[in-house]
């Protein structure tokens, strides 16, 4: 088969532009897009040192982020904020869990503590030095 030398090139290079830490370490990592599309950020929820689908109410967890820059895969992540609220209710968490992060665009956020059923909107603000993008996800607790 003949391929267009136009369409090969634009194949080769999506193939290669892909970077391999976009695809999760395994299937108990979850994936978003941050909202302006910069960052592909991967998560998971820990409960003493094991991964979990949902953390549960009233009980400390880890969540661990992976975050990779899609406008620039080399780009790495100077800072990352990470808060978690209740927009119904008007209200965050009553604890502020100790950000760190780790090389390669990896951090966590130890003592998170959903204190009441419902839904949870999970920001995390990712600074590659020069703007600050948002990435967020809900997590409905029952």
């Amino acid at each position: 088969m003949i391929v267009p030398l136009a369409l090969a090139v634009l194949t080769f290079g999506l193939v290669q532009s892909t970077p391999p830490a976009l695809a999760p370490p395994d299937a108990s990592w979850k994936h978003v897009t941050s909202n302006d599309g910069s960052w592909s950020v991967h998560w998971r929820v820990v409960i003493d040192g094991a991964a979990v689908d949902l953390p549960l109410v009233r009980k400390r967890f880890t969540l661990e982020v992976r975050a990779v820059s899609l406008r620039d895969p080399a780009l790495p992540l100077r800072g990352m904020l990470i808060d978690a609220q209740m927009p119904e209710h008007g209200h965050g968490m009553n604890v502020a869990p100790m950000v760190t992060i780790a090389a390669a665009g990896s951090g966590s956020a130890e003592g998170m503590l959903f204190h009441m059923s419902g839904r949870w909107e999970v920001d995390v603000d990712l600074d590659d030095g020069i703007t600050v993008e948002r990435a967020q996800w809900n997590i409905v607790l029952p």
